[in-house]
């Protein structure tokens, strides 16, 4: 799977590959390459990156979150090249070898795509700048999903006697939707040990949401996902359903701005609220 990409994508120049910023070397994953002509000139990335993609289907913006092994790398024309390569032929490369293995495109445009590699969900975005003729620059955005490595342990006994509640961001669910996703685990685990070495306990699972969208439907969708979460922990792991009460206060109570990314990030939680 290492050459992704078809056979004139391949045909790059040792003084392409010079070019390279040094810290970038190794940047790319192993099976995608580049345009020819192209050298590596920024690059971002790192072992786990959440990322939203944001593409359009029927002049409908759709956005799609995705956590794993990230890479961001940014490409520029090597003053030597004399060769033209628009903004769609750039695109067109990409999603013709995304669909050599597979994959699909998920927008109308063509410039973001899902595909399973080396027995990898990976999702890929292409970014060039819109109706080029002579594309001087382009950049792709890829993540290979995957959970991430806990290194941080919350213990929600000792942080729930203290506070009388604790805030999880483990819990992840797609935009828009209630289904609690695979990687949440570990933090549906941490809930699960927790009620059972306290077999008295009653709390209140609480959803909360940032501002995008309506407020009733935030509203709506944070009692969805609280929901969900005690329907896991009474039929998955089978604790009394008398010791739990699912709500949902939407974007009620923030922690955080939510003009930022990172501010709503942290309003996206779950709470657990000791009765």
């Amino acid at each position: 799977m290492k050459n992704l990409f078809i056979i004139s994508l391949t045909m790059i120049s040792t003084f392409c590959f010079a070019q390279d910023v040094e810290r970038c070397e190794n940047s790319e994953p192993t099976y995608i390459n580049r345009m020819p002509g192209f050298y590596i000139s920024e690059c971002k990335n790192s072992d786990y990156n959440d990322v939203e993609f944001i593409y359009y289907v029927g002049g409908k913006a759709n956005i799609i979150s995705k956590g794993g092994k990230y890479y961001r790398v940014y490409y520029t024309k090597n003053n030597t090249e004399s060769q033209k390569f628009s903004a769609a032929q750039i695109n067109k490369n990409y999603h013709d070898a995304v669909i050599k293995v597979n994959g699909k495109a998920l927008d109308d445009r063509k410039t973001t795509f899902s595909a399973s590699i080396n027995g990898k969900e990976v999702y890929l975005q292409v970014n060039t700048a819109a109706n080029s003729t002579d594309a001087k620059n382009y950049n792709i955005e890829v993540v290979e999903v995957e959970s991430m490595k806990q290194n941080i342990v919350l213990d929600l006994n000792e942080a729930i006697n203290k506070d009388g509640k604790v805030a999880l961001y483990g819990i992840l669910f797609d935009v828009g939707k209630s289904d609690i996703k695979p990687e949440s685990s570990q933090a549906l685990q941490q809930i699960t040990d927790y009620l059972k070495s306290n077999p008295s306990v009653k709390v209140i699972v609480v959803g909360h949401t940032d501002n995008t969208g309506t407020y009733s439907g935030n509203a709506a969708l944070s009692k969805a996902r609280a929901e969900s979460i005690k329907n896991y922990l009474i039929n998955t792991e089978k604790i009394n359903a008398a010791r739990l009460i699912a709500e949902g206060v939407g974007q009620s109570c923030p922690v955080s701005t939510n003009d930022t990314e990172e501010g709503k990030k942290l309003n996206r939680r779950v709470e657990i609220v000791k009765l």
